[in-house]
């Protein structure tokens, strides 16, 4: 059982150290038929040695990953230790025992901003990750999740949006709520079409003026008693 055993090592070392030698040979460029005529064995031979060292290096890099991250932060962390000082207003004495007062280094500032930026990226914060979660329970949870993927082809969800129904609505709050004379707000709720528009120039249009809205008001008040 012994001899069997230590056969089976050394058969594993040997192959191990063959791979890496057809690793290396591939490396350098050596075409797989010349790799097998050299070793004398089949060409997927080979690429099964060549994908059994690919394996080997990713299970190692993967195993050491934590370690070079630490590493890594380290020395980012030692580096903006020495640099950080010459970010701050400080005071320095000159040779002649002069006290002055100096500001702080741009040059440095950057240098911080990008060590900064550098762990970042290394600690994988400067990934956005936006979720939406929907908790949609009718009828129009097929199409809204259709709308959201981008398809083009589904129906509009929800009522369509009348923006002269909107115009009206605010024009009828604004004469309940007195900021208009319910008469103005009656004589533009009694055109045909409302424009909604940011800046209107047509004489055509009514434009309210401080006289008229003072007389509506007097008018009002006179029916009212």
């Amino acid at each position: 059982m012994s001899e069997e055993k230590s056969n089976k090592i050394a058969s594993r070392e040997f192959l191990g150290e063959r791979d890496l030698r057809i690793f290396k040979l591939r490396q350098a460029g050596t075409s797989t038929t010349e790799i097998a005529r050299r070793f004398g064995i089949s060409t997927g031979a080979v690429a099964k040695s060549i994908q059994r060292s690919l394996e080997k290096m990713n299970r190692e890099t993967l195993m050491a990953y934590p370690e070079v991250l630490r590493l890594e932060l380290e020395r980012l962390d030692n580096l903006q230790q020495a640099i950080w000082p010459m970010t701050q207003h400080r005071r320095e004495v000159l040779p002649d025992g002069t006290e002055v007062q100096v500001e702080p280094d741009l040059k440095a500032i950057q240098q911080v901003l990008s060590i900064m930026d550098r762990r970042t990226k290394l600690l994988g914060m400067d990934q956005t990750n936006i979720n939406v979660q929907m908790d949609v329970a009718t009828k129009q949870n097929d199409a809204i999740k259709a709308t959201l993927a981008g398809s083009e082809q589904m129906k509009q969800v929800g009522p369509k949006f009348d923006p002269e129904a909107e115009a009206r609505q605010l024009l009828a709050l604004m004469g309940s709520s007195g900021v208009l004379p319910e008469s103005t707000v009656q004589r533009i709720l009694s055109e045909k079409d409302i424009i909604d528009a940011e800046v209107i120039e047509d004489s055509s249009l009514i434009e309210i003026e401080p006289e008229d809205m003072e007389e509506d008001e007097d008018a009002e008040e006179n029916s009212n008693e």
